[in-house]
């Protein structure tokens, strides 16, 4: 009899923990890799009132414990106040300082500061976002929160490019003449 009832007690408790242990679990580890993003978006400049749209796409390496960096580049329909930068200008950055931290529960924040290409000076930062992991997906999903430069109003997907953390860099373009 209490062999039978161990079996059935056993057999409940599969069936009620199954499910939980098939769920992924979530951590700043589990967000190491290469991830590829593109974000729409728009700000609104500091002590501006009209929202500026904005595009990007870059490579973000997260190494095993959080750590973050990798190229991107982003197009606003604002300048970018304090540096000489025009609207429209596409601009190449780096993120440094940057760190993804996760939850057991798949949501987390990334923080982070960039340094704009060719442009010198300290980085600019620190920017906050908001992401979810989906890690059997292999993707995130980033919202952001808070930029030193701007009210962000930006949201993005990054997709897993390769679990394994890696340096990545954008191949030079050529400059462009002008308009005729």
């Amino acid at each position: 009899m209490r062999t039978q009832f161990l079996a059935s007690a056993s057999l409940v408790a599969l069936f009620f923990w199954g499910p939980v242990a098939a769920q992924p679990q979530c951590s700043s580890q589990g967000a190491a890799g290469v991830w590829g993003y593109n974000g729409l978006g728009w700000s609104i400049p500091a002590g501006g009132t009209a929202p500026a749209p904005l595009t990007m796409i870059g490579v973000l390496v997260a190494d095993h414990v959080g750590k973050a960096a990798g190229p991107g580049t982003v197009i606003s329909g604002a300048p970018v106040p304090g540096t000489p930068i025009p609207a429209g200008q596409p601009l190449e950055w780096e993120f440094v300082n940057g760190s993804i931290e996760v939850n057991s529960d798949c949501v987390g924040v990334f923080k982070y500061s960039i340094q704009l290409k060719g442009l010198a000076g300290p980085p600019i930062g620190p920017y906050v976002d908001r992401v979810i992991l989906f890690p059997d997906k292999g993707q995130m999903l980033g919202m952001s929160q808070l930029s030193p430069i701007s009210k962000p109003m930006w949201i993005y997907t990054l997709t897993r490019m390769s679990a394994v953390p890696a340096p990545v860099s954008w191949p030079d373009v050529p400059a462009q003449a002008g308009p005729k």
